[in-house]
C-alpha cells in the first residue's frame, strides 16, 4: 500500500505491506479521506518526538474492512472516522471508567502509525461512526471539532465577554463552534496586528498558539478573577510571570477534547458552516506541495484523498 513515511529523519512516499495482523479488538480500515495538521508537519520536522518508521497523520475517515473477532459493535462496511488519542486502558484511572483523562495516551501518527496511508489499523474503541450525510473530508475532520468543542468544559457562559487568541483556522472553527451555542460577544484577537487589547476587560479568554509572549499579554487583557482556557497542543515550555498572575488571580483551565458524537451531530445538522474551513483534497503523491502551502498559511484545511 501506498503510505507517508517518516524514517530516519526524512520523509517520502513508499509502498509498504498492507497491515496483516491486529488484535482482536482492533479495526482495519481503509482510508478515504485524511487532513493535514500542524501536529503532522511538526513530527515531520522533528519538532516532535515520535517512534521510527513512522506513518503521518493522524485526522481520517474511511471504510471497515476488517474486524478483530472480540468487536461487536462495528463491521465491515461501515463509514468511520477515529479519535486518535489511545488510551492505555491498564492504568486505574482506565480501569476506573475515565479514560479520556489516561495520562499514559498514545497517539496516531506519533507513537503509533498514522493515516497517510491507504489502510490504518486502530482500536474499534476509537471508532466512531460517520451519519449518512457527513461526507468522508467532513469526517477527516471532526477530530480538530472535538478538540474545539473542549473549551465548553471551562464552564463559560454564552453572556460573558470572551477573546479568542490568535487569528487562523482553529480559532475560525472554535468562534463558529461558540456561535452555535448562543455565545455573541466573542472576539477573534491576530497577535500580529497593530491592534491593543482592552486590559483588564475580558471573562474568558482562549488561546489557539500559545508562547510565553501571548501567555503574558493575555494575563493583561483578562479580568481579575478571569478565565485562561489552554487548548493548543504545545509541545514545548512556556514562561510565565508568577507576580502578574498571584495579582489578577486568574483560573487556568486546559481542555482536551469534547465529545466526537456531538461534533459529528454539529455537522450533520448543519449547525456549523465549514465551507470556508475545508479546503482542497490531493493526492499522497503531492505531499511536497501540499505540506508546504500548509506552512504558508492555515485559512483552509487541506486534505489527502485515497
Amino acid at each position: 500500500m501506498k503510505a507517508l513515511l517518516k524514517k530516519n529523519g526524512k520523509v517520502s512516499l513508499e509502498s509498504i505491506p498492507k497491515p496483516k495482523s491486529y488484535s482482536d479488538n482492533d479495526v482495519l480500515i481503509e482510508v478515504k479521506t485524511a487532513g493535514l495538521c500542524r501536529t503532522d508537519i511538526y513530527v515531520a520536522e522533528g519538532k516532535v518526538k515520535s517512534i521510527d518508521p513512522l506513518i503521518l497523520g493522524h485526522e481520517f475517515a474511511g471504510i471497515i474492512q476488517e474486524i478483530g473477532k472480540n468487536v461487536s459493535n462495528l463491521r465491515s462496511g461501515n463509514r468511520v472516522t477515529v479519535n486518535p488519542q489511545i488510551p492505555c486502558s491498564k492504568c486505574h484511572i482506565c480501569t476506573s471508567g475515565k479514560t479520556a483523562y489516561c495520562q499514559n495516551t498514545s497517539f496516531l501518527g506519533i507513537h503509533l502509525q498514522g493515516a497517510f496511508a491507504e489502510y490504518a489499523t486502530v482500536p474499534a474503541s476509537a471508532v466512531h461512526l460517520l451519519p449518512e450525510n457527513v461526507d468522508f473530508k467532513m469526517g477527516a475532520y471532526t477530530e480538530p471539532i472535538a478538540a474545539s468543542l473542549a473549551v465548553l468544559k471551562a464552564n463559560i457562559a454564552p453572556h460573558e465577554t470572551g477573546l479568542i487568541y490568535g487569528d487562523n483556522r482553529i480559532s475560525q472553527l472554535t468562534h463558529k463552534i461558540l456561535k452555535a451555542y448562543g455565545f455573541e460577544d466573542v472576539t477573534i484577537y491576530d497577535a500580529a496586528s497593530d491592534r491593543e487589547l482592552k486590559p483588564d476587560y475580558y471573562d474568558f479568554i482562549i488561546e489557539t498558539l500559545v508562547t510565553s509572549e501571548a501567555l503574558n499579554a493575555m494575563l493583561q487583557a483578562l479580568r481579575p478573577g478571569g478565565k485562561i482556557i489552554l487548548k493548543s497542543r504545545q509541545h514545548q515550555p512556556v514562561a510565565l510571570n508568577v507576580n502578574q498572575i498571584l495579582k489578577k488571580e486568574p483560573i487556568f483551565h486546559a481542555v482536551n477534547y469534547g465529545s466526537f458524537e456531538e461534533a459529528l451531530y454539529l455537522m450533520a445538522s448543519g449547525q456549523i458552516d465549514l465551507d470556508d474551513i475545508l479546503g482542497e483534497e490531493f493526492e499522497l503523491e503531492d505531499f511536497e506541495t501540499v505540506f508546504s502551502a500548509a506552512k504558508q498559511g492555515e485559512s483552509r484545511k487541506l486534505f489527502f484523498r485515497f
